[in-house]
């Protein structure tokens, strides 16, 4: 047996070397190093585990550029053809010197090779493999996201062959859990007539991943680009594509071309393969599927255990998740039950049954983890975890704000002028006054939610402060389009002084809604010019101190949905039925999309179910929802309480019977006493979910179902249409139903008189003819006697008349 002297001598003479020839080539590599393949049969993977799809075989000496290191794995990007993918650490090492120079030299030569193929070569799109799926056995998971998912019904469509397109949108990534990769895939086509130049580039955080020639057909194509785990350091990926569409070289002729298109398909998806933190809550809410299922218990809710599930449903809404409702003992994605519901059915994560204190947890169930939400039901947690920090289901002391926000709600926001009047700067209101590059038309957009504005205020105008480039005497002049809710409420020319410029735009009240979208476009006016130079262009910006001007609401009377936004920001209470504790399917997803799209602020500790037979008197702002009947002294503009309820067009055609319709819900704006509020009738089918965004804005009435807003209805102005109650009619009624009859009878009436009169005014003018031919044959008598007395009276005419 050796000694132990001698073991050692061994490990420097014969190990030592070697563990330094290791160490100098391969541990010593870092990002950016070129690497080469040490055996042959090598397997290039699409992510860092031996289960993932194999993306190509490498020979020995194959080289490649090392972009990222996950314990023994490292993603790299192939120097011959540039795919990326993962390789077994052991499997490479850093090239020496006299390779890389050897490659160096070789690259001029392989240049001038492919430029003389570039005549013939064709653009080959490779099919690319499925998106990694995590092994069963392993602990890892996936999470596939696409721009449908993201609200991109219709993917992204760019058009025309002159501008240049580029569009951002962003996925969510975890932010506790471990990830080891991710693959980006493009489904695309685009027109057949694109110029050799023709590209797209996609870039992943504002680093350039990939830029690819378009294909010169218009088939469906594919592109698949694996990122590392360093493109996921933070909660969003920021990706975003930009693309060049030229048909030609002359200008002239590409710009008036309008049936150029690169169309990134719906489908295209963000797959991330990652190992749960099984105590991270916030990870499980930030990757909830598209679909998301909430467990209920069985039987009648609890009053809390329905607002928080109507608090759950309207953030998952307002993040564009479709929902569906269970009931245990089928666990879904979010359960939200009492403890008792949850004994034998859950665990925590340390293998125990729930502590009584918990109310928001991550549970173990017979197969799968799920976010729990249990009594005392205390949601302002799930507010915290949601990326919108909205407050849309909760009360005074569950109010969350943003941190720019906080003034909005608590008092006076922003600089006051004139009493009432507010300032609130753009840039806390979303809009990026960054400046920008302008080549043909730049723009700035912000979406004002009433949460940021002071309570009890509405928009008034736009202080616009714009700084435009200096133009000499043969430069494009510049404009500026200011649009509200896409309607054009200001445009005007910039002068071209290059100094700051100042714009009021008023911004009319009929125009606004509960979101007012505020767009800033500034575009080139090119009138002449070469179309083959160069393209004009400059730095324009919108300045910081730019602002929004509000005012404080001056009618007290909501008369269209949108003014009830800022009539219930003081807050309001909620009468719902108590039989939708036991059914709660029937109203919960219509409440939810309202609560989200509205907005509705709904106060938990103002939350009242009252009984179906009961009469509700609210003492204040209120928003009821059920069939119980209406007291007589609400003013409504349609009332169930009256039997059938139509419809009807002012000349008695009927457009439909409500009493009829029982899957349209209706909404509309009723006067109590001492307040206004909003009365709902949900349909008999609302447990079916809303696909349709519910943009109740003008009007008073709303007409709902499945679909969304099918109708709205002024019912201050009846030219249109009109409410009629069959079975319970008033004179009026009787007035309105039989008015023709009325008419003409009137009509006749009016006839008879006039004929009347008529006759009467003939008779008279013929008795005054007659009178008139008495007196002159008398008075010729009385001429021819010359034995008259000429002093005798004629008043016997006048008895003789």
């Amino acid at each position: 047996m050796r000694s132990y002297h001698e073991m050692i001598n061994i490990v420097r003479r014969v190990l030592l070397p070697i563990f330094l020839l290791l160490f100098s080539q391969v541990a010593l590599a870092d990002i950016g190093d070129r690497l080469e393949v040490l055996e042959n049969n090598a397997v290039l993977y699409a992510g860092p585990s031996s289960t993932a799809s194999h993306l190509a075989s490498l020979n020995a000496g194959e080289q490649m550029v090392e972009m990222e290191r996950q314990g023994g794995w490292v993603f790299v990007s192939l120097k011959r053809s540039g795919n990326q993918g993962w390789i077994l650490s052991r499997q490479v090492r850093k090239a020496p010197a006299h390779i890389i120079a050897a490659a160096a030299k070789a690259q001029p030569a392989a240049a001038a090779k492919s430029t003389k193929r570039e005549g013939k070569a064709r653009m080959v799109v490779k099919k690319v493999p499925e998106p990694i799926v995590a092994n069963p056995d392993t602990p890892f998971a996936t999470r596939n996201v696409s721009l449908d998912d993201l609200g991109f019904r219709k993917g992204i469509m760019f058009e025309g062959a002159t501008v240049s397109h580029a569009t951002t949108f962003f996925f969510p990534a975890p932010l506790d859990s471990r990830i080891t990769n991710g693959a980006l895939r493009l489904l695309f086509r685009a027109s057949p007539d694109l110029n050799k130049f023709a590209n797209f580039r996609v870039s992943i955080n504002d680093i350039p991943y990939k830029q690819l020639e378009l294909p010169h057909d218009s088939g469906m194509h594919e592109l698949d680009l694996l990122l590392p785990s360093s493109a996921f350091h933070g909660k969003l990926v920021k990706v975003t594509i930009s693309a060049i569409l030229p048909v030609s070289d002359d200008r002239c002729f590409d710009d008036r071309l309008s049936n150029v298109f690169l169309h990134i398909m719906p489908e295209s998806s963000l797959s991330i393969s990652y190992q749960p933190l099984e105590r991270s809550i916030r990870d499980a809410w930030r990757l909830l599927p598209n679909k998301v299922t909430i467990s209920l218990s069985q039987g009648a809710l609890s009053k809390d255990q329905f607002a928080s599930t109507l608090a759950v449903m309207a953030l998952l809404a307002d993040k564009g998740k479709e929902v569906n409702l269970v009931r245990l003992p089928t666990v879904g994605d979010i359960v939200i039950a009492p403890k008792s519901a949850l004994a034998g059915l859950a665990t925590d994560v340390s293998g125990s049954v729930p502590e009584q204190t918990d109310n928001l947890m991550m549970a173990h169930f017979a197969n799968r983890s799920a976010i729990v939400v249990t009594d005392p039901y205390d949601v302002q947690p799930m507010y915290l975890l949601d990326d919108n920090w909205k407050i849309l289901a909760a009360g005074d002391h569950y109010r969350v704000y943003r941190p720019d926000s906080l003034r909005a709600h608590g008092g006076p926001m922003g600089l006051e002028g004139d009493a009432g009047f507010y300032s609130l700067p753009l840039s806390t209101l979303g809009m990026n006054t960054d400046v920008k590059y302008l080549t043909r038309e730049v723009s700035w957009r912000t979406m004002v939610s009433p949460f940021a504005l002071p309570m009890g205020t509405q928009p008034d105008f736009l202080n616009l402060e714009v700084v435009a480039p200096v133009r000499w005497k043969d430069d494009p002049n510049y404009e500026l389009y200011v649009f509200l809710n896409d309607v054009l409420v200001k445009s005007a020319r910039l002068a071209d002084n290059g100094v700051k410029q100042h714009f009021t735009v008023n911004l009319p009240s009929e125009y606004q809604k509960q979101f007012n979208d505020i767009r800033v476009v500034i575009q080139h006016d090119i009138e002449e010019g070469d179309c083959h130079g160069v393209m004009p262009s400059d730095y324009v910006q919108i300045m910081p101190d730019s602002a929004l001007v509000v005012k404080k609401e001056s009618t007290v009377s909501p008369a269209k949905f949108s003014d009830l936004s800022r009539y219930f920001l003081s807050g309001f209470d909620t009468y719902m039925e108590s039989s939708y504790l036991d059914h709660p399917e029937q109203v919960l997803h219509l409440m939810a999309r309202l609560a989200s799209d509205f907005p509705l602020v709904i106060d938990h500790s103002r939350l009242h179910f009252v009984s179906s037979s009961e009469v509700v008197n609210p003492d204040g702002p209120f928003v009821a929802v059920g069939h119980f009947p209406m007291g007589e002294s609400i003013e409504a503009p349609v009332r169930f309480d009256k039997g059938h309820v139509k419809i009807q067009t002012p000349k008695g055609q009927t457009y439909f019977d409500l009493s009829n319709l029982t899957k349209v819900t209706v909404a509309e704006i009723v006067k109590a006493p001492s307040a206004f509020g909003m009365w709902i009738t949900p349909a008999d089918n609302a447990e079916l979910p809303v696909t349709n965004r519910l943009d109740l804005a003008e009007d008073n009435v709303a007409f709902i179902d499945s679909q969304g807003v099918i109708k709205t209805m002024n019912s201050a102005e009846p030219s249109l249409a009109q409410v009629y109650y069959p079975d319970v009619e008033d004179w009026f009624d009787v007035l309105g139903k039989y008015k023709f009859w009325l008419m003409v009878a009137l009509w006749f009436l009016l006839t008879m008189v006039v004929v009347y009169l008529y006759r009467m005014s003939r008779s008279n003018k013929i008795a005054r003819e007659a009178d008139d031919s008495f007196y002159q044959s008398e008075e010729e008598k009385m001429r021819a006697s010359a034995a008259a007395d000429m002093g005798d009276s004629l008043d016997h005419l006048d008895e003789h008349r």
